[in-house]
């Protein structure tokens, strides 16, 4: 079975109308989880309204640094790193590292989700497209692309989906370390998936991969702090 894909779209380029339905979800989600928690409206509207302009002027800054400012374009980490920005900064201005602590929380919750459909339009655009491949759900691509890739896309798009239901569902059930379990897995599919993308190609490490073995890792250490931190709190009391 092949997937064929036309880029040569006309009007309305599927890439913006699937980043900006990503967004819109995900904001929306992040703010009624933000007020369901005990965040006041106020605040949580801070952050919809700052998450989206720091998490594109941070995917753009990544990219171009990255290629060493030879291309534009949007990075999926880099818009990762500006939507913690956006909750770090709305902490900051309120001065409450609770506030904060659950701002980070809640969009570490939403981001599997938002990155589901984003991927959605980068299947459609032919951007961010998998190796070479003729094989069964192949994509072919027509048009301003051609060739038959991998369908990464559409791998991220179920991969992640699942981490949010995962997420969704721990968290509704008051599971212990749902946000670094939803945060680690997110990291590592992230990095491993890579593997699939075109850009991969002679690489042993790409970008990606480094920053996102650093998200691990930084992950794994703030669960250890916070087990160690409950742990001397009991032995405190005791």
């Amino acid at each position: 079975m092949t997937i064929h894909i036309d880029t040569d779209y006309s009007l309305i380029p599927p890439y913006a109308v699937m980043i900006i339905f990503s967004c819109t979800v995900g904001l929306v989600l992040q703010f009624f989880i933000n007020v369901k928690r005990g965040i006041e409206k106020r605040i949580a509207g801070y952050v919809t309204v700052l998450a989206p302009c720091m998490s594109i002027l941070a995917a753009v800054l990544l990219t171009y640094i990255s290629s060493g400012g030879k291309m534009f374009g949007l990075s999926s980490l880099g818009g990762l790193f500006g939507m913690y920005a956006a909750a770090f900064t709305v902490g900051l201005i309120v001065r409450d590292r609770g506030i904060m602590k659950l701002l980070a929380e809640d969009c570490t919750l939403v981001l599997p989700l938002m990155y589901s459909i984003a991927k959605v339009g980068c299947f459609l655009a032919g951007c961010c497209r998998g190796i070479p491949w003729d094989g069964p759900l192949c994509a072919e691509y027509t048009g301003r692309i051609t060739g038959t890739f991998f369908p990464v896309q559409l791998a991220e798009t179920v991969v992640f989906f699942l981490i949010f239901v995962l997420g969704a569902v721990m968290f509704l059930r008051g599971a212990k370390n749902t946000v670094m379990t939803v945060f680690i897995a997110s990291a590592a599919a992230k990095g491993g998936l890579d593997v699939l993308r075109e850009s991969h190609i002679g690489k042993i490490l790409s970008l990606n991969q480094i920053l996102c073995a650093l998200l691990i890792v930084a992950g794994i250490a703030v669960m250890i702090y916070g087990k160690r931190t409950v742990g001397s709190k009991q032995d405190s009391r005791i």
